[in-house]
């Protein structure tokens, strides 16, 4: 397996996701760190990437390649499931500096992929791939809601809920991520739609 770039999720209301909120949706939060990923390649090492190329320990990013390297929950996952590529946030301070001080430098997953043969991936639903990373004690992000039919002012709700990680009385966090596992845009692709804060955007 080679590196493959995180798609680009788009902003909720573009023509990208026009259509996402029908049906069954999940409403995860959105994490303000580096976007991650890892894999095992065709001889079985553990690689990982950035959101725009693979790391090496001498070109790492902000240490997530050592600190992947770190985990052997992490490798014994993708032994077990060596056809699953797992992208997660890698929390570093960046814009927000409020979440817990326990939550830092670690990875959390946010979507769990196969490779498809075109050179895309498939996205694995949620309820099949969160039993499978605690079986190996990975953390991950879980939804806010998920909601059937979801709109506007419900997404809202769930943003103003978001303290996911964050230290108590610091507000919310950064936005939030709409994915519908059954949703293809008009141009074919599965793509995710995001809110994110008036303040986060301010910053």
């Amino acid at each position: 397996m080679e590196f493959v770039k995180y798609q680009h999720i788009e902003r909720f209301g573009t023509d990208e996701v026009e259509g996402i909120e029908l049906g069954k949706v999940y409403i995860f939060p959105k994490l303000d760190g580096t976007n991650s990923s890892v894999w095992l390649d065709n001889e079985g090492n553990l690689k990982a990437g950035s959101r725009n190329r693979e790391l090496t320990l001498d070109k790492d990013k902000g240490g997530f390649y050592a600190y992947a390297l770190s985990q052997p929950n992490i490798k014994a996952y993708l032994e077990k499931h060596p056809t699953h590529r797992l992208y997660g946030e890698f929390l570093i301070p960046h814009t927000l500096r409020t979440y817990r001080n326990d939550a830092w430098r670690k990875l959390y997953i946010f979507d769990v992929c196969i490779d498809k043969e075109d050179g895309g991936v498939e996205y694995i639903p949620y309820e099949i791939y969160q039993p499978l990373l605690e079986e190996f004690n990975i953390d991950y992000i879980p939804p806010l809601a998920i909601l059937k039919n979801g709109n506007y002012e419900m997404f809202l709700k769930a943003l103003e809920k978001n303290v996911f990680l964050i230290e108590d009385g610091k507000g919310v966090g950064e936005g939030i991520v709409i994915k519908n596992y059954d949703f293809y845009n008009k141009y074919g692709r599965q793509t995710w739609a995001k809110i994110v804060t008036n303040e986060f955007k301010e910053r």
